[in-house]
């Protein structure tokens, strides 16, 4: 009795079979095929990340690229990678530059390497992932209920110190806001300042004690071992970390709330509306340098005056929300912008007015008149006769005329008569000037004519194909 093969079985079989009578064929049009190895990656901090990756090359692939994403972003980048040959098998290398704010540390960057070819689809190589890490330190670590303290400096008292404040923060901003964080989050303290900036990039202002990053959940401060206890570092670390948590109450796809919102709670939250802001807001209101709320929506000024005038602005806004309408419409509007609304949709809701109604009545508050717009304004009218009454004359119209496409002056600047014509005078001028720019277009053709004439027969001899005349 013959043994009964499966389909399963059956099909291995007659495709090994295939496969060997095809031999070297087979084998050919597999190797034929376009392919990209794993992907692999080293870095130098603030200088390079190189990423490597072998491929096979066809003759249909018409360009290599390393597809890169960013922790945070919400986009890829792909970028063109040289080629070293244009088929066979090859190492595709890329050098990203990294210099100073480039990336931040506590990064991960995943990339892989692409082929696309010429019928518009791509090949696609297996990715890796680059844990970002300022190399240039030993790191302390210490975890606490929320965050994870990293320090340089100082001992364990030092980064337990760091850790309560950032915790007692956390849990402070959130139970008010009415979120969990549950996703960790790293505090890295710089004792040197140096060391600090290079991490924030020459972009950042120098009076900058502390940075957050939502987007990766990570703080940066600089604080020396010995200034822990100072009163200011009880107050930048809950600055910072409330900017995180405010991000996990608002973050949504659409639209993220204002500037000043953002900074005034934090303000708010982490010292208060005090003294020194308060006198700032007196003084601009005084000298009439109050900016609008709406001049704060994204970036703040850079000018250090306008600079610190912009939080104290931010938390006198907040400040004048809670005591008109209550900490709960505070929540009640942070909360709202989850919900991807615009601006003037959460102020509705939590409040009960659009933002330029709650701005006009922050500026009462405050006694401070609407702002002057600044920026480009309209040019003053030129000068005009002494003892004119009216608007500014336009040049070339007669006075009294009105500027309507039959009233404008005459190429040689006449004005119209009282009838609607031209002077005689002026009618013959023009007519004049007219006949004389005949004349000489006329006389200049005939002269270009002449001199072509002349170089034609030299220039056609010479230009001549067997059995054809010159040109005439």
């Amino acid at each position: 009795m013959k043994p009964v093969l499966n389909r399963g079985v059956r099909l291995l079989v007659s495709g090994l079979i295939a496969l060997a009578t095809l031999g070297p064929a087979a084998s050919a049009a597999m190797a034929a095929s376009p392919s990209v190895g794993a992907t692999s990656a080293t870095y130098r901090f603030l200088e390079s990340i190189t990423f490597r990756g072998s491929a096979n090359l066809t003759a249909d692939v018409i360009r290599a690229e390393l597809v890169i994403d960013i922790e945070g972003s919400s986009r890829s980048e792909a970028v063109g990678v040289p080629r070293n040959v244009g088929t066979g098998s090859t190492t595709l290398s890329y050098v990203l530059d990294t210099p100073a704010g480039f990336i931040v540390p506590n990064t991960d960057i995943t990339a892989r390497f692409r082929l696309v070819l010429q019928d518009g689809s791509s090949v696609l190589g297996r990715s890796t992932t680059v844990h970002y890490d300022d190399t240039r330190y030993q790191w302390k670590t210490m975890s606490g209920e929320f965050v994870t303290v990293h320090w340089t400096e100082g001992g364990e008292s030092f980064g337990r110190r760091a850790m309560d404040i950032a915790d007692d923060a956390v849990s402070d901003v959130s139970g008010l806001l009415g979120v969990t964080e549950t996703d960790p989050i790293d505090f890295y303290v710089y004792s040197d300042r140096t060391a600090f900036y290079d991490v924030l990039g020459p972009a950042s202002r120098e009076n900058v004690g502390g940075v957050a990053h939502p987007d990766i959940r990570t703080l940066f401060a600089n604080i020396a071992p010995d200034a822990v206890d100072d009163p200011w570092v009880r107050i930048v670390i809950p600055h910072e970390l409330t900017h995180l948590v405010f991000d996990t109450a608002v973050r949504n796809p659409y639209h993220y709330p204002p500037r000043w919102l953002n900074e005034g709670i934090a303000v708010y939250l982490s010292q208060g509306y005090d003294r020194s802001d308060r006198g700032a807001v007196r003084d601009a209101v005084g000298a009439g340098t109050i900016m609008p709320l709406r001049a704060l929506d994204a970036q703040f000024p850079t000018t250090q005056e306008r600079f610190f005038l912009a939080y104290s602005e931010s938390v006198s806004a907040v400040s004048f929300l809670v005591d008109r309408y209550d900490r709960d419409a505070l929540v009640a509007l942070v909360r709202s912008y989850a919900d991807g609304v615009s601006d003037d949709e959460a102020f509705e809701a939590a409040l009960g007015t659009d933002v330029a109604g709650f701005e006009a009545a922050w500026l009462e508050s405050i006694g401070a008149s609407a702002p002057i717009p600044f920026g480009p304004q309209p040019a003053p009218a030129g000068p005009v006769p002494s003892g004119w009454v009216g608007a500014a004359p336009i040049p070339g119209l007669a006075p009294g005329a009105s500027a309507s496409p039959t009233a404008v002056a005459s190429p040689t600047g006449a004005s119209p008569n009282s009838e609607g014509g031209l002077d005689e005078s002026v009618r013959t001028e023009s007519l004049a000037v007219l006949a004389m720019t005949i004349l000489a277009i006329l006389f200049l053709a005939r002269r270009a004519g002449r001199r072509r004439r002349e170089r034609l027969p030299a220039a056609g001899a010479a230009a001549d194909a067997p059995g054809q005349e010159p040109p005439a």
